[in-house]
């Protein structure tokens, strides 16, 4: 009977830590996270072995790092909120490509937001003719609009940057 009721309380025991491990691992809602970026880079990884690697920086430190190989060429990276963010894009034999992420939303806002984009990056070969200095500016300013709701990048400048990389 001793041996019965103990074996019962042990296993009773172990059920229960059993159930507060999977309750402490449940993972919860992350107020700070703000915005979910999806991003696509054309020509990532077109040949076996080629691979591009995508990293979020966040106050001049690698938050994350992605690499995209074996035909990959979407990522999907996760911001929080009322932070600046680069989103740094390298391939050997090409530019590197910088996109800035500014997270600032009201206090109140706590909704997923969602940003995404596509682009290349451009084989070195093909930069004789362009404005090398503008070419290692960020390629978009994206921000949260108040109106919109949304995050948005800044067509302005994306605009003017364009131009002026190919007037060397």
């Amino acid at each position: 009977m001793k041996n019965s009721t103990i074996t019962w309380l042990l296993s009773f025991f172990f059920l229960v830590s059993c159930f507060k491990s999977v309750v402490a691992g449940t993972p919860t809602k992350d107020t700070t996270r703000c915005v979910e970026i999806d991003g696509i880079i054309g020509n990532a990884s077109l040949t076996k072995g080629d691979e591009c690697l995508v990293e979020l920086i966040c106050f001049n430190k690698v938050e994350e790092t992605v690499v995209l190989k074996n035909g990959k060429k979407r990522f999907k990276l996760n911001l929080k909120k009322n932070a600046f963010y680069t989103i740094k894009m390298s391939k050997k034999g090409h530019v590197t490509r910088t996109i800035i992420i500014d997270t600032r939303i009201a206090e109140s806002e706590y909704e997923g937001y969602f940003f995404s984009f596509e682009t290349k990056l451009l084989p070195e070969s093909q930069t004789d003719a362009l404005n090398k200095e503008i070419l290692s500016q960020p390629i978009a300013l994206v921000y949260f609009d108040q109106k919109k709701d949304c995050f948005v990048y800044d067509k302005e400048y994306t605009s003017r940057l364009k131009k002026e990389i190919v007037s060397k």
